[in-house]
């Protein structure tokens, strides 16, 4: 088998993972158990990831949920402050009992868990707060988010961190809100709908039910629907509740993807917590888990400034799960489909996103997490290398293998059991940003069964 020393006029790949420094995305092999087929083994294998996190206090003289949330919205530009969720105004960090902001349950508490007690996981789950202006989250109380209309009332926002700011055109930077509790209808502000969104998607997800694996406490199976007649309180902790509108929740999940304050949220409560929302480092699973849409393996390492910020500031959109702008003003896209299973291995490579050059789709044996400055993007995959094979595009596009090739294990000699991750090298603009010619997807990294 032939391994991989990336040449073509450049110096030659590295091949040794970034240690020690702050994870922009998951740390490496958090989601290696997770099978992305489809959306059945998706929910069973990623819920079991997520499962029986650490609880929170939410009040108390040790650490609380207060101590957690004022690093989960910390301003981006004043440590000493935070935002809030639908305002976007910045307050100095004050702890509980403040006339400022208070914790704002995304999933109102009153559907499905009011009771907050040492057994009560859901109530104080970081994933599911936000710190929020009082007066804002007293405005929208339990109501379900839906989209709402100009007749709604606005509940504007304060420019702060480029975002947010100005009044009087729907949707505009403005909530928008009418009714009241369960029939009621709050719209979230472009800059935090995907936020809010990602939060009641973690928490379909993470509860459905049954015992806590280590304390043996009962949780809720709460459920996202569109049926809004099911969305209502509940006198006490209960079995089973609902929330939505799941059909919107999907729509701000795609229209406001996730950004650093927001990916700050996830990591700092993972410190806490123990689990992370899956949505927020992986937002292809959405579609998979709800809307079957389903692909193969987990895609990281983007050129989106997370990690590393590429060659030239060349950095493509928050969410678009793509590697460096290239000279099309696109990042490239890796993504799979097929089993990724050695013996029955059905697993298809596609690269999207490039000019009509030629690509190279490789493996490596380890993963370079925020990658390494390499052309005019980043390499993500390290470790032993191999080429897998070279494809010209065509409308922007190829896809390994292709007729007469070798399965991706085979090529690769992919034992069962490994993980490895793969990646798309091609060849871009001599005039676009290093002198170097050629760029790179983001990473994709496959676990692979027997």
């Amino acid at each position: 088998m032939r391994r991989l020393a990336l040449s073509f006029g450049a110096p030659l790949l590295g091949l040794a993972p970034l240690a020690g420094s702050a994870f922009a995305q998951a740390p490496a092999g958090y989601y290696s158990s997770v099978d992305a087929t489809n959306s059945t083994t998706l929910r069973a294998t990623l819920h079991a990831v997520i499962d029986d996190h650490v609880k929170i206090p939410y009040t108390a003289s040790a650490t609380d949920t207060w101590n957690v949330l004022e690093l989960a919205c910390q301003d981006p530009a004043n440590s000493s402050r935070i935002l809030d969720v639908y305002s976007n105004a910045s307050y100095a960090k004050s702890g509980g009992g403040n006339q400022n902001y208070d914790r704002e349950h995304t999933w109102p508490n009153s559907y499905g868990f009011p009771q907050d007690d040492p057994d009560n996981y859901a109530y104080t789950d970081c994933h599911m707060l936000w710190l929020c202006r009082i007066d804002y989250n007293s405005a929208r109380g339990n109501m379900p988010y839906r989209a709402c209309s100009s007749s709604c009332q606005e509940y504007t926002t304060t420019a702060n961190n480029g975002q947010g700011g100005g009044s009087g055109t729907h949707p505009g930077n403005s909530n928008w809100a009418n009714g009241a509790g369960s029939t009621g209808t709050w719209e979230t502000w472009i800059g935090r709908r995907g936020d809010v969104a990602r939060a009641i998607l973690y928490a379909d997800l993470r509860y459905e039910g049954g015992q806590h694996g280590g304390t043996g406490s009962n949780e809720p199976d709460l459920r996202v629907t569109d049926n809004a007649a099911l969305i209502q309180t509940t006198g006490g902790n209960a079995s089973v509740a609902y929330m939505g509108l799941l059909s919107v929740l999907l729509q701000w999940h795609q229209q406001d993807p996730p950004d650093a304050f927001e990916r700050n949220h996830n990591n700092v409560v993972f410190q806490y917590q123990g689990n992370r929302n899956p949505f927020i480092d992986n937002p292809d699973w959405a579609q998979c888990l709800y809307a079957g849409a389903c692909g193969t393996g987990v895609t990281y390492c983007f050129g989106d400034a997370t990690g590393i910020a590429c060659p030239c500031a060349n950095h493509s959109p928050a969410g678009a799960g793509a590697g460096c702008l290239n000279s099309l003003a696109q990042g490239a896209a890796l993504r799979a489909t097929g089993a990724a299973s050695v013996a029955a291995d059905t697993v298809v490579l596609r690269g999207a996103g490039m000019p009509n050059s030629s690509a190279l789709y490789f493996q490596g044996t380890t993963q370079d997490a925020q990658g390494t400055l390499f052309g005019d993007g980043k390499r993500c995959a390290a470790g032993a290398v191999i080429r897998l094979g070279t494809k010209v595009n065509a409308a922007g596009g190829s896809q390994w293998p292709g007729a007469g090739d070798p399965s991706v294990s085979t090529r690769g000699a992919v034992p069962p059991g490994a993980t490895r991750h793969y990646q798309v090298w091609y060849r871009n603009s001599a005039a676009y940003c290093t002198a170097s010619t050629f760029n790179l997807s983001n990473g994709l990294s496959i676990a692979w069964g027997p």
